[in-house]
């Protein structure tokens, strides 16, 4: 898919990459819209200690640079890397590079019945059900002392990061069509989900369903990073109501288009955040036992 020539960087080459704090780990939502558009100029990839990153695409917007992941990332695993391995390349990469503020995303499927196709909820809170994800890989990424940490998740998302995510999509999708906060069922994957699965996850409090933002807000606060995401409801929960391929295909133009709006607006406004590292040890650190 890549339309920009891709620049690789060694470990032990002098060359560097071009420098931002802010990324944009986009899913389905936004697919490589961005990537392909105008406010990217270059891409790179950036060998590490964790193995080769995933494509790194870099663009500025109103004089703020921000990177872009496409997909949660998903060229490592598309490449034969497996799911975990490419999860670490994408997170190791990401702390490697300095990032402190990361905008998520994904297309789900409502469960709550208040959702329309095409609103955007800024969801706040999750359950994760994919227990083959390692729930934690500080170990993996930290110096051994960093990686004594137990982090809460109360609040699970950036509470800053979130509020701009919120002003940023009623301002493009309006009043009514935007859904501030809301409990995302990650579903193991590999499958959709049945719809006894999804009236179970009814029952448990879930809003909407998807794939991978709970495993990112879970390794965003592990590694320090200040984490929120905007996500597009492409399609009714498995046996709620009917919909077919056309459904997403129909959506998908235009909720790309509304992402980067989105995306680059907030990218501006983090800049001028004055405190941009806030995550903070009384959220990750477990106090002495004696």
């Amino acid at each position: 898919m890549d339309s920009l020539p891709i620049t690789h960087y060694s470990r032990s080459a002098s060359a560097k990459p071009p420098e931002a704090s802010i990324c944009i780990v986009g899913g389905t939502n936004i697919a490589h819209a961005l990537a392909t558009s105008s406010h990217v100029s270059t891409a790179f990839t950036l060998e590490t200690p964790f193995g080769s990153s995933p494509s790194i695409y870099y663009g500025e917007f109103e004089g703020v640079p921000f990177y872009h992941v496409t997909l949660h990332g998903s060229s490592t695993a598309a490449s034969g890397v497996a799911e975990q391995e490419s999860l670490l390349r994408v997170w190791g990469t990401l702390h490697h590079l300095g990032v402190s503020d990361v905008l998520g995303g994904a297309t789900a499927g409502s469960i709550n019945p208040a959702y329309k196709l095409g609103d955007w909820v800024i969801a706040d809170d999750f359950i994760d059900f994919n227990i083959d994800r390692k729930r934690s890989i500080a170990a993996d990424v930290l110096d051994a002392e960093a990686a004594r940490i137990l982090p809460r998740h109360v609040p699970a998302d950036d509470p800053i990061l979130r509020k701009i995510l919120c002003e940023e999509t009623l301002r493009v999708a309006g009043k009514g069509n935007v859904h501030e906060g809301g409990v995302i069922i990650q579903a193991a994957g590999g499958r959709f989900e049945t719809a006894a699965e999804i009236r179970m996850f009814k029952q448990l409090g879930g809003d909407l369903v998807t794939m991978n933002v709970p495993t990112e807000m879970a390794y965003s606060r592990q590694l320090n990073m200040n984490y929120a995401s905007v996500i597009a409801i492409s399609n009714p929960a498995e046996g709620l109501e009917t919909w077919d391929w056309k459904t997403l295909s129909d959506l998908y133009p235009r909720l790309h288009a509304q992402s980067i709006d989105i995306y680059l607006a907030t990218v501006q406004r983090i800049h001028h955040l004055r405190e941009r590292r806030r995550i903070g040890d009384t959220l990750r650190v477990h106090p002495e036992f004696d």
